[in-house]
């Protein structure tokens, strides 16, 4: 049984007991066993296969693991939650970067609120989730995995990312000029096709960047079928669920896409509707475009009882090309678009997209996406905020994003200039 085998089985599931990791890189080469990223020599890479698809049919034929979160604690320098069957795990939550999050959503206020921080390979570093007993927020929140597990809004223009993906791989010229009039805040019938009120005319990138409804309805009602953007949105992960690699169930998105091509269709392709994300599904998607097209398992438990988690390799659901492009345009939402306000001062380059849609079912919530990696050109962190805000907020997604980010690299930074010093040290 190969690797791509294995990620079918497990449906991008965690193997728990072997003590290894299992890898890719992104260029599409075969995956080969590693230990702290290490290449092993191929007759040690076979026996430690023949490991991971023993234990895969044990997997399921086991109870499925249990981590209980609502019990989650700091213990010195990690964290730890115990398993339903009495075993404890070591997570791999990054203190610092975990005790921001939760500080964020506290700052927020927000009624409901979300966010995950991982590496591009889908190592957790934060995963906290917010809720409030007021519909309009308040100072005093109870925490909440489920709202970074559970699909609970709207993927508003975040869906944007898979329509461009869709129109990419279908031909489509992403440095072609589409005209247009419009589209800040809706798609209309008068959108779809060619008119004289179409005084603009920019690009594909350009309506990701600044989230122009008018320019990616356009192009998909006019270049896309709706089984291949179905069928992208499915491959990006819209369809998933992951559960061992975690240690509690997660969705990361819903798909119900018109299959005919109509305005309701068009809509659906700018993120109006027929597209709901779980914060931790941003996170993977994000990944996803990090990677360059190699979509990452989410891995959240380190160790069992001492144990290391080894979690299946990341697997190729878009070319490394569609990526990359696709990536340039969310690097362009940072520094001219949707997202340039917040993110004006970084010292580096940083790729993102933000969504911002309204509901009013159960009470009246803002939802303010950002969903992004950074440095663009070499990837170090990847983060998911989505804050259900009320009509009087405190926070946006993306100044939440940029406050993460910000402390990741910087976190990076003094790692590596320590390790230097302690190199420095024993060369004296």
């Amino acid at each position: 049984m190969d690797m791509r085998r294995v990620v079918l089985l497990a449906g991008g599931v965690a193997i728990a007991g072997a003590g290894f990791i299992f890898g890719a890189k992104s260029s599409g080469a075969e995956p080969k066993a590693s230990i702290d990223g290490a290449p092993l020599p191929a007759e040690e890479a076979a026996t430690y296969q023949g490991l991971i698809d023993k234990q895969i049919v044990d997997l399921h034929s086991r109870a499925t693991i249990d981590l209980q979160l609502d019990k989650l604690k700091r213990v010195d320098d990690h964290y730890e939650a115990p398993l339903r069957d009495g075993r404890r795990a070591r997570l791999t939550l990054d203190p610092d970067l975990q005790e921001l999050a939760e500080k964020l959503l506290d700052e927020s206020r927000a009624p409901r609120g979300a966010i995950v921080a991982m590496t591009p390979d889908g190592k957790i570093l934060a995963f906290a989730g917010r809720r409030t007993e007021e519909p309009k927020g308040a100072k005093k929140g109870t925490f909440d995995y489920h709202l970074v597990t559970d699909v609970w809004a709207p993927a508003a223009s975040v869906f944007k990312l898979v329509t461009a993906s869709a129109l990419i791989n279908a031909g489509y010229d992403p440095q072609a000029k589409v005209c247009y009039h419009g589209g800040v805040r809706s798609v209309m019938e008068s959108n779809l096709a060619d008119s004289k009120s179409d005084r603009n005319c920019e690009t594909l990138g350009y309506g990701v960047a600044h989230s122009n409804n008018a320019i990616l309805g356009k192009l998909a009602y006019q270049n896309l079928e709706p089984k291949m953007l179905d069928r992208t949105a499915r491959d990006l992960g819209f369809a998933n669920v992951l559960q061992t690699s975690l240690g509690v169930k997660a969705t990361c998105g819903e798909l119900a896409l018109p299959q005919q091509k109509d305005l309701e269709y068009a809509k659906a392709a700018a993120g109006f509707h027929g597209s709901r994300l779980s914060v931790l599904g941003g996170a993977v998607l994000s990944a996803t475009f990090a990677g360059g097209g190699a979509q990452p398992v989410p891995r959240l438990i380190e160790s069992i009882n001492g144990k290391p988690f080894a979690v299946a390799p990341p697997k190729r659901v878009l070319s490394k090309e569609v990526a990359q492009t696709v990536g340039k345009m969310m690097v362009q939402t940072c520094e001219s678009g949707s997202a340039a306000r917040a993110f004006r001062s970084a010292k580096y380059e940083v790729a993102g997209k933000t969504g911002t849609l309204t509901t009013y079912k159960p009470f009246y919530i803002e939802h303010s996406w950002f969903v992004g990696f950074a440095p663009a050109d070499e990837p170090q962190i990847v983060v998911s905020v989505l804050l259900g805000n009320p009509e009087n907020w405190w926070l946006r997604g993306n100044e939440a994003a940029k406050r993460m980010i910000d402390r990741a690299i910087q976190r990076a930074a003094d790692r590596a200039s320590e390790k230097g010093d302690s190199a420095a040290r024993r060369n004296r």
